[in-house]
This record gives structure tokens, sequence and C-alpha cells, in this order.
């Protein structure tokens, strides 16, 4: 296969060579250079699979997406609304966020790709405020939701949550 590409590179070179003999020293420099850079990407991509993918620029939007609204839990439990100690329960009221014991309002936020929005989230519980950028990522068919922040060192991290049953 890759002989059949430089081959096919090589070919464009042959042809603007002139056909003297000097013309036919450059083109398998000129090949020899093509197949050097070849080489080298099919030693990073040796299944040449990656293709050159440009994220979307973030796009401002007014308010958290209805896919996002809900409520979510980390675990089966957070669900039910009867318990008290529902800890890990998230809920998202249009640009609303409310966790146990603290909630924020989203500011600015924006879209950074399909189905994920990020956000600045000015938040307090328990007599104090801090702020969290933070980044709601929806996976597979919109029932498990990732909350990624950032801030603080003993707030930020990773959580993954699920929906709960309307």
């Amino acid at each position: 296969m890759r002989s059949l590409v430089l081959a096919a590179l090589a070919l464009p070179l042959a042809a603007c060579g002139g056909g003297g003999k000097e013309g036919a020293g450059n083109n398998s420099q000129q090949a020899a250079t093509i197949q050097e850079q070849v080489s080298a990407n099919l030693t990073d991509d040796p299944q040449n699979m990656m293709v050159p993918i440009t994220p979307p620029s973030p796009s401002p939007i007014a308010a958290i997406p209805t896919a996002f609204q809900g409520r979510w839990g980390m675990v089966a439990n957070d669900c039910d609304p009867a318990r008290a100690d529902n800890k890990g329960l998230l809920t998202i009221a249009g640009n609303h966020l409310s966790f146990y014991e603290s909630r924020g309002d989203a500011a600015k936020i924006r879209t950074t790709g399909r189905n994920r929005i990020a956000f600045d989230l000015p938040m307090s519980g328990e007599g104090m405020t801090w702020s969290e950028p933070t980044v709601l990522t929806l996976e597979g068919d919109g029932r498990t939701l990732i909350r990624e922040t950032t801030g603080p060192a003993d707030r930020a991290g990773s959580n993954r949550y699920q929906k709960c049953p309307a």
C-alpha cells in the first residue's frame, strides 16, 4: 500500500523533470524526500486513521440547553426524593445549579462542542462563596452527564451523573 502511495506521489514529480539526466536525479531526490515525509507520518499514524479536525470555537448561548436540565444523581439513591442523604444530587433548572449544600447560577454560558457546554459558576454554600469554571458534557443517549470543574484545588475534578427518572 505504501509503495502504491509513494508511486502516486512520485509520478507527478517525474512528469515535471523534463526527461533529461539532470531532471531524473532531481526526481529521485524529490521522491526520497516525499518518502521520508510519508514514512514519518505513517510512524505517527501507522493505520492512517487520524484526520485533522478543527474544534468549533465557543459560541455564547443565553441558557443551559434543555437536554442538560433536570435531576442528576451520582448513585441511584441520589434520585430518591424521599431520602435526606442524597449528597450526590445535582439539579439543573434554567441556569441555576443546586447541589446538596451549595448552589450557583451559570454565567457566560457557551457551547464548546457537540453536547458540551462551559460556563462560569459563582457558588455559595455553608457561609462561603467561590467560583467554579465548569464544563458539562452529555454522553451516550443523553442519560449520562460529566461535570468537570476547575478552580480551587479542593473543588477541582470530574464527576459522573446519571439522569434521574422523571
